[in-house]
């Protein structure tokens, strides 16, 4: 049986979420040799305002302190616990190391504390280390810390690239400030893991410190255990990258004529339907392609050559969805449906209409019945199936009747979204977008019983505002039936501005330099074609 300490210790859990030491460090807590209560600080930032709350919540004589990347032995705890309770009153905290794992070396790193005596010392949150400002304070009243040599866990046995970067960018922000001995070497051990060991993650750990060392002044800012990606890491990443995922334009036929589209408003030259050697091509020129979206400037299931095109990507273990907009499921879906390599992983449909009426005035078809038997085809077939929904000033109101619809269909994922503002400079555009000022009807949608299925929200803009840079270059790629690239999800139908799929270089183009421009903030708008700017907000 073991012995029960969840009475006199708290184990805090600082966390962001996403790190990938995260499920092992709280597996490892819960295989202590001792029974602990964990609290888990998830999404506070800086590291101060993080740390602060583990002074307002702490009910217990003793807590610990563990980042979600350290990953503690089985008797880690129960150690700890035995080291404090015998500690002078005079020293309320004892360190004890762990092994990194990247640099091979034992650091000093997870801390129990005596909460009577610390709760005194709340943390200052306008520093750059307040843990180091806190004992400052301490120390003048003759409190100090214990160093205790045990080696009590792992510290952050894996990492992603931007966290590998993030860390040694930081530790050598604090060399600077506070001129550790123990750092004075680290960019030359750093280079000399990565001569040893050149793979990706050794480059943006080098990459990281030197980032920091090239820069003048100091960032006089806490750890923040929040960020996802640093500024400087995006852009180096968005020059060292390439596509991982790609959007594949099929065809630009279309049986629908949606007012809001932007084949409507254009006058814009036809591209052929995709073409399996078209797609062949880019996969031997981006071999890391693991995800494609099968979509078009018009309808997808009107691409002669979807089938094959399916087989292909299935054959390469490729994840493919596909995007549609329902009216043809049930004609061409069947055969589709024979044989497993032919099935996308997923299908989106878009449905914009609650009811027959209405999709006929949006869609100029009388295909409403075809689109919702469409639905249950793929439900039944158990194709994951998600279905989409462009909410208009006129449509909002329908929302509810339209998720009712859906959620009776089977289906379990919905996105609803916002106008594409392909025609902007039009005042009609306004006439339909939703703007902050419905912000509470859009609101009310979160309330409703069926928005368990609802996944994302249109996102609400304004006259004044401009619309924001996309945050994911380079990392995806789009290519239509001409064989034109974008280094986005986006890629017109005909545009001699791209690249294209045999060009030796492929972002040596106008096209893609003045994307590079939009990111470094040389350009004054942002395309307007893409979903990620202007619909979905998760």
């Amino acid at each position: 049986m073991k012995r029960d300490l969840s009475s006199e210790v708290t184990v805090f859990v600082v966390s962001a979420g996403n790190n990938p030491n995260y499920r092992n460090c709280i597996k490892a807590l819960n295989n202590q040799t001792v029974e602990i209560k964990i609290n888990v600080i998830k999404d506070y930032h800086p590291m101060s305002v993080a740390f602060q709350q583990m002074l307002l919540r702490c009910t217990t004589e003793y807590y610990i302190e563990v980042d979600e990347d350290m990953v503690l032995y089985p008797n880690a705890i129960e150690l700890m616990y035995d080291s404090i309770k015998v500690a002078p009153e005079n020293r309320p905290m004892v360190v004890f190391r762990l092994h990194d794992t990247h640099l091979d070396f034992n650091l000093f790193g997870v801390k129990i504390y005596r909460f009577s005596i610390f709760k005194k010392y709340p943390y200052n949150l306008e520093c750059l280390s307040c843990e180091v400002e806190q004992l400052d304070r301490m120390r003048k009243d003759g409190y100090d810390y214990l160093c205790n040599e045990t080696v009590a866990g792992k510290h952050s046995p894996d990492w992603t690239c931007p966290d590998i970067f993030e860390r040694y960018f930081n530790l050598m922000e604090k060399f600077k400030e506070f001129k550790y001995v123990w750092l004075e070497d680290l960019p030359a051990k750093l280079w000399g893991i990565l001569k040893a060991h050149p793979d990706e993650k050794n480059l943006y750990a080098f990459l990281g410190a030197y980032t920091s060392l090239s820069r003048k002044g100091i960032e006089k800012t806490e750890k923040d255990f929040t960020k996802v990606k640093r500024e400087e890491f995006s852009l180096i990443e968005s020059y060292m990258s390439k596509p991982f995922s790609a959007t594949l334009y099929l065809s630009s036929k279309c049986n629908f004529k949606c007012d809001w589209c932007y084949r409507q408003h254009n006058d814009i030259e036809q591209a052929p339907d995709m073409s399996l050697l078209t797609v062949r091509n880019l996969l031997v020129k981006f071999p890391g392609i693991k995800s494609i979206c099968l979509c078009g400037f018009g309808e997808t299931l009107l691409c002669d050559n979807l089938k094959i095109i399916i087989s292909e990507l299935k054959t390469r273990n490729i994840f493919a969805g596909l995007i549609t907009n329902g009216s043809l499921i049930i004609k061409k879906f069947p055969e589709l449906l024979t044989h497993s390599n032919y099935i996308p992983d997923y299908v989106s449909v878009s449905l914009n209409a609650h009811n027959a009426e209405q999709h006929k005035i949006i869609t100029k078809t009388d295909t409403f019945r075809d689109v919702i038997e469409g639905i249950r085809l793929l439900v039944s077939r158990n194709v994951d199936t998600f279905v989409s929904y462009v909410c208009t000033k006129e449509s909002l109101k329908h929302v509810p009747e339209f998720l009712k619809l859906v959620k009776g269909l089977g289906v379990k994922t919905v996105h609803l979204h916002n106008v594409l503002p392909h025609f902007k400079n039009n005042e009609r555009f306004w006439d339909l977008v939703l703007t902050k000022n419905d912000k509470d009807l859009v609101d009310n949608l979160r309330l409703l019983p069926e928005s368990d299925i609802v996944k994302s929200y249109p996102i609400l803009i304004s006259k004044q505002e401009k619309m924001r840079f996309c945050q994911f270059p380079w990392r995806t790629i789009a290519v239509n039936g001409n064989g034109s690239i974008s280094i986005c999800n986006s890629v017109y139908p005909c545009d001699a501005k791209n690249g294209k799929i045999d060009d030796y270089v492929v972002w040596q183009n106008n096209y893609c330099q003045d994307m590079r421009s939009s990111i470094l903030g040389e350009q004054k708008e942002a395309c307007t074609m893409c979903f990620r700017n202007w619909q979905m907000e998760f």
